[in-house]
């Protein structure tokens, strides 16, 4: 059967009606005298609904780069746990298959952009407020630093950054057994890279890529692409994700590369992008999905133009086919986060959205959970409700299909191509390049 996460939104809408319908009934009106009859006839009282049975209140752990350097992607992420929140809390919770309501507590903290800081935060939500899953982590690195307190604590963790390490043991190949993601990957976004490099006719690129989790896989993965592309990476070097001075755009020009690749998430890839056009105004820049935010085309402002990269559907929503799968949710979700933040279209970023993604896996296994099973039977089956019933489930990220093998489940067409025209984003297939 085919998984829609508006199944997910109808069951919490479902438990709004029914707290909401079990209301304390408005007071009888003032009795008056009846007219005589001529003959009285018993009427059985109606039968009183019964009050709906409140169980046990589940737990969703949730932590992102609020502050720090990767907050462009960390509090859009915020935001959105934030209304799931107020979205369950208005609803009374979820309801589970044997007809219990439980109320569902979001529980926030921030990362501040630090591995240490993120797997602080993750022992706390295991082990203090005893959650019974967690979304987190804006990037690969505090990401990777929780995988293993995650697989230690045998508790579901979704992940909201690209890395394949979280899920996936580099050295083993062997999947994490409670470690998913939400976030295309960077080996799709290398992909397209890649795929554009050759249709413009270039053999050679340069990849500057910011010294964390993100860049350094960025690297790889685009490395890999393009070898297998027959391309070389004819030169290239990191920065810290704090830097505001680029030196190594001269070694750049000077290796003669026909276009600049940069691995990195704003701010860093928009100083460094400033930082091309003025070192080497001609040379065509390519980005990778890190970048798919209003941040960075604010930070990088007229340096910006020009740009291409992959991108999620959630930027340009509007501009698909009525029949796409993910059409009506990206919307939703699209006009929700705009009411629920106050913001324009230039608040919604793909970020928020793999929270959002994540989120609604762990509200949806929930609504699996019989009442009466303790924290370590409802965590248990939490991942496996996520490892086996996420399929041709249309989300903000792509139509996921989750396997015990592959704890993302998406492909390269989940990424799509965008240019920066007129100060946003613009649809760019390879047919238009």
């Amino acid at each position: 059967m085919k998984k829609q996460a508006f199944a997910v939104l109808t069951m919490i809408a479902l438990v709004a009606l029914l707290v909401g319908g079990c209301a304390t009934p408005a007071p009888p009106p003032e009795p008056t005298t009846p007219p005589p009859a001529e003959a009285t006839a018993t009427t059985a009282p109606p039968t009183p609904t019964p009050a709906p049975v409140i169980g046990t209140t589940y737990k969703l752990g949730f932590f992102s780069s609020i502050t720090g350097p990767t907050s462009s992607l960390g509090v859009p992420e915020r935001n959105t746990a934030e209304m799931i929140a107020a979205q369950l809390e208005e609803a009374g919770g979820v309801i589970g298959p044997d007809g219990v309501i439980h109320p569902v507590e979001v529980i926030i903290y921030d990362d501040e952009s630090n591995p240490e800081v993120a797997a602080t935060v993750a022992s706390r939500l295991i082990e203090e407020d005893e959650v019974d899953a967690i979304v987190g982590g804006s990037g690969s690195g505090p990401s990777l630093a929780c995988v293993p307190l995650m697989q230690e604590a045998e508790i579901p963790y979704v992940s909201m950054a690209s890395s394949r390490s979280i899920i996936r043991n580099p050295e083993t190949g062997e999947t994490y057994e409670w470690c998913f993601k939400t976030p295309q990957e960077n080996l799709h976004s290398g992909g397209w890279q890649a795929r554009y490099v050759q249709d413009m006719g270039w053999d050679q690129v340069c990849d500057i890529y910011s010294n964390d989790g993100y860049g350094q896989d960025c690297l790889a993965q685009t490395t890999a692409a393009m070898a297998t592309n027959h391309i070389e990476v004819s030169y290239s070097d990191s920065f810290e994700p704090t830097d505001t001075e680029f030196p190594q755009i001269a070694s750049v020009v000077a290796s003669g590369c026909d276009a600049l690749v940069i691995g990195a998430v704003p701010p860093g890839a928009s100083l460094v992008t400033v930082a091309a056009r003025e070192g080497a105004p001609d040379l065509p820049v390519i980005l990778g999905h890190g970048v798919c935010n209003a941040k960075f085309i604010e930070a990088a402002g007229e340096a910006a133009e020009g740009t291409v990269f992959p991108c999620g559907k959630l930027m340009y929503a509007d501009l698909l086919l009525d029949d796409d799968p993910q059409k009506e949710l990206l919307l939703k979700y699209r006009e929700d986060y705009m009411a629920f933040t106050g913001e324009g279209p230039e608040g919604l970023s793909t970020f928020g959205g793999h929270g959002y993604d994540g989120l609604l896996w762990v509200v949806e296994a929930m609504t699996s959970l019989e009442e009466g099973l303790d924290l370590t039977a409802r965590r248990a089956a939490i991942r496996d409700y996520i490892e086996t019933n996420i399929t041709d489930w249309p989300g903000t990220g792509g139509v996921f299909n989750i396997t015990p093998e592959d704890h993302l489940g998406l492909t390269y067409e989940a990424l799509g191509f965008v240019k920066v025209e007129g100060g946003t984003w613009a649809y760019f297939p390879p047919e238009e390049w």
